[in-house]
């Protein structure tokens, strides 16, 4: 066990990459199991309030603490196994998604959720639900987790697969390993149409693997996981195109999302008709933030919207050809259309999209003032009604804003960029009036960053008391005393 008490070195735990600062004298770092159940067992004698640090690339603040003690997974860090035949891998809560990205990769497998963050740690994507572009194909992560290893708040140890127990008459029973029976009142709320990662995931056909994760770190520490990962398609081929018109380019993204509906349900090597894997967009605002960096992007362009297809090999001449017939029926410019058929060249994409987040981080640091950016997401058919309230609403308000999102879930990053005390107020209150706007369509709060603490005031706006009254019940199942992930979610 390392303890770390350096008031310098806590600093580097007292934050995450939404700058949310916390307060803590200590960090424990344990480096076996054993370890995690001996001191939180202490922890729980002493009744010590936990929070649990990952890599520190969350946006809610989720791992900064507000009191107690820091427990940091960074050093249970492995892939303990994996099984090529079955497509599992067991992995340790400190891992980090490009460590396994990588190692997949090498064996020609790869791992479908694809969280924009590579450097993020595999616990607290768990933690969160998290997604990312290819979640329109392949869903989040709680599809693709099987098993988990969770140590409760007093020490004991449970092993839960998402194959065997499922809610029943509004209970879940899990027993530790220690023989002790944990019997949680499950009361289903209503989940929204969209991908979310907001509160606990409570459904009639849910497991006790759906309960953990999505928690945020509020119901027990996970310590070991078993991941289902996918072979790599034969071939993939990405598409950035340009708009010169916004409403031509809803119409592109309607339409491709629902060909791709249809198509993704079919094996990819038999498909030749459109079927994405993925559909980003970036409206003009963060296109103008790189042109300097991309000068090759057209200079009328209002938007781009970035697919990805898998496919086989003897298909790709049906395949671009699908691609390109679609694309030149709902733009000008159809022919400045970047192509990506390679490794190196679906690496600039990537790199592409990840330059304008980091743009923006730059320009906060400039303007000295917080963003406010949405997570949210709504039902698909709502997208456009959405997308266009919140344009509209951002241009009058005269406040410098940037959009991204995956489009293809309806899932929608809108961040805006005060310069001034006035402007910031302002965004506040337009960042309101879009969380506001979302539940009002059917959506969610969060798509994919979780709730943490900067968000937990608006969950009332998704759920009712009677719906958060039954998270804390739970809460309370399974942590009497409220140590793990103090001030997530909810006080």
């Amino acid at each position: 066990m390392i303890v770390k008490r350096d008031r310098e070195i806590l600093q580097n735990y007292l934050s995450d990459a939404s700058n949310y600062r916390g307060n803590a004298e200590i960090v424990y770092i344990p480096q076996n199991l054993q370890e995690v159940k001996e001191i939180i067992s202490k922890l729980y004698q002493e009744k010590t309030p936990i929070t649990i640090s990952g890599a520190g690339t969350g946006l809610t603040g989720g791992r900064v603490p507000n009191e107690g003690v820091i427990l940091s997974m960074e050093y249970l860090n492995k892939i303990i196994e994996i099984n090529y035949s079955k497509r599992l891998v067991r992995v340790q809560p400190g891992l980090l998604l490009s460590e396994l990205e990588k190692e997949l990769n090498f064996h020609g497998y790869f791992f479908p959720p694809n969280p924009t963050e590579i450097n993020s740690s595999i616990g607290g994507n768990i933690s969160n639900n998290a997604s990312g572009s290819r979640t329109f194909k392949y869903g989040s992560y709680r599809k693709f987790v099987r098993e988990l290893t969770v140590i409760l708040s007093n020490g004991d140890k449970l092993v839960l697969d998402n194959s065997n127990n499922y809610l029943k008459n509004n209970e879940l029973k899990l027993v530790s390993e220690e023989g002790d029976i944990y019997l949680v009142p499950v009361k289903p709320v209503k989940l929204p149409d969209t991908k979310n990662a907001a509160g606990y995931y409570l459904s009639e056909n849910m497991t006790d693997v759906d309960l953990f994760v999505g928690s945020e770190g509020t119901l027990g520490v996970v310590v070991e996981a078993v991941l289902e990962f996918l072979k790599m398609p034969e071939r993939i081929a990405g598409f950035m195109t340009f708009f010169d018109n916004v409403d031509n380019m809803l119409n592109y993204v309607e339409k491709v999302r629902k060909l791709s509906l249809l198509n993704n349900k079919k094996d990819y090597a038999s498909v030749k008709e459109i079927s994405a894997s993925l559909i980003e967009l970036f409206d003009k605002n963060a296109l103008n933030l790189i042109r300097n960096k991309y000068p090759q992007i057209p200079e009328n362009a209002k938007s781009c919207i970035w697919t990805e297809q898998e496919y086989s090999a003897e298909n790709e001449e049906y395949v671009l050809g699908s691609w390109f017939d679609i694309i030149k029926e709902f733009t000008q410019l159809a022919d400045s259309t970047w192509v990506s058929l390679n490794e190196k060249e679906h690496k600039k994409f990537r790199e592409f999209r990840h330059a304008i987040p980091s743009k923006v981080v730059d320009l906060v640091a400039r303007n000295n003032f917080k963003k406010y950016g949405t997570d949210t997401a709504v039902p698909v058919e709502k997208f456009r009604e959405f997308y266009t309230f919140v344009v509209d609403n951002f241009e009058s308000s005269g406040i410098e804003y940037v959009i991204w999102g995956h489009v293809g879930n309806a899932h929608l990053h809108a961040n805006l960029l005060p310069k001034t005390v006035n402007e910031f107020e302002k965004s506040r209150e337009l960042f309101n009036l879009v969380l506001y706007k979302a539940v009002e369509l059917g959506g969610t709060i969060s798509g994919e960053h979780g709730i943490g603490k900067l968000k937990k005031e608006y969950m009332h706006l998704m759920f009712g008391n009677d719906d958060i009254d039954a998270m804390k019940v739970i809460r309370r199942a399974l942590d009497s005393h409220n140590l793990l992930g103090r001030g997530n979610l909810f006080d």
